[in-house]
């Protein structure tokens, strides 16, 4: 029975410690979100805040659980140590993605698939712009960091640590590793609206450019920069789906043409576009990977933190 739940070094097996994270995160989140409902009948942006907030903390809290005693690290080995580096890279990343995704509106501004119809619209009459646009990008930084920390950080460390004997090689096992993730974020949204095979490849190639920053940094920072700024462009500011969902507010109110150049329903992730404006960000990371001197496009970092492992 022991052999089933540890592995010969007698650490807990990735298995169980990936059922584990998803178990504790499920025991807090739900049944919170179900005594929220029952307290607060009527929705609303107060429960909007409190139902994202308890999401967050309970991500958070069953991470913490497997650092303290499973891990036996830090926060800082799943990229979350925040200091002053951290933030620059964050905003780095959030100019990126803003760059993609003003291209893409340009573009299909430029080529007739776009209209612009309106300006500083919101979903509802129960609440200004303002306060709209406020919910809407504290719900995305919840989205964006909580999607960042399990796919980014906690799943792959867990999978290298899983696939140790099929790949000696640290480098190579982290790539691989990257490579093996990908679809995984694509199926995640598979049941989206407006979801379709081309949008599920999209996000799986999105999976692999949001990972660049990790393996170069160690840190989630730029990752989680990139994310928030991704989905707050394409439907705060530019009235895009953001993967078949509608923001609360948008800087402007726009109708597009439903096919595969503008990816109709589900938004620019279901566009043939998307692989343009990956390769964009791509250019840009490994740009700025040279300006900071990162030399190898696997931190030491990484590999260091699992070397009990190799």
């Amino acid at each position: 029975m022991r052999k089933i739940i540890f592995n010969s070094l007698n650490k807990t097996r990735p298995i169980w410690r990936l059922l584990l994270f998803i178990l504790i995160t499920f025991l807090i989140n739900i049944p919170l979100q179900i005594l929220l409902q029952k307290i607060m009948l009527q929705q609303g942006l107060l429960r909007g805040y409190i139902s994202a907030s308890i999401y967050f903390l309970s991500v958070i809290f069953s991470l913490y659980i497997q650092i303290k005693y499973l891990d036996k690290s830090s926060f800082k080995k799943y990229g979350l140590k925040i200091n002053k580096t951290w933030f620059k890279e964050f905003l780095i990343g959030f100019l990126i993605a803003g760059v993609q995704i003003s291209f893409f509106f340009f573009l299909l501004y430029l080529t007739g698939n776009l209209l612009v119809m309106d300006f500083f619209t919101t979903s509802s009459f129960d609440f200004s712009f303002t306060e709209g646009l406020i919910s809407e990008f504290f719900g995305l930084i919840v989205g964006s960091s909580v999607e960042e920390i399990f796919f980014r950080a906690f799943l792959f460390y867990t999978m290298y640590e899983a696939l140790r004997i099929l790949k000696k090689d640290p480098t190579k096992r982290a790539l691989f590793i990257v490579f093996l993730m990908a679809p995984l974020f694509g199926i995640a949204h598979i049941n989206n609206e407006g979801a379709t095979i081309i949008s599920t490849i999209n996000l799986g190639l999105d999976a692999v450019m949001m990972c660049l920053p990790f393996l170069i940094t160690g840190r989630l920072g730029m990752s989680i920069g990139m994310h928030l700024s991704w989905n707050f462009f394409q439907g705060a500011v530019f009235g895009f789906a953001i993967s078949g969902n509608v923001a609360k507010v948008s800087v402007l109110k726009v109708s597009v043409v439903d096919n595969l150049i503008t990816g109709g329903s589900f938004g620019v992730e279901g566009s043939v576009l998307f692989i343009l404006l990956d390769v964009i960000a791509i250019i840009l990371i490994l740009k700025w990977k040279n300006h900071m001197k990162f030399n190898k496009l696997v931190n030491p970092y990484i590999i260091e933190n699992n070397q009990s492992l190799v």
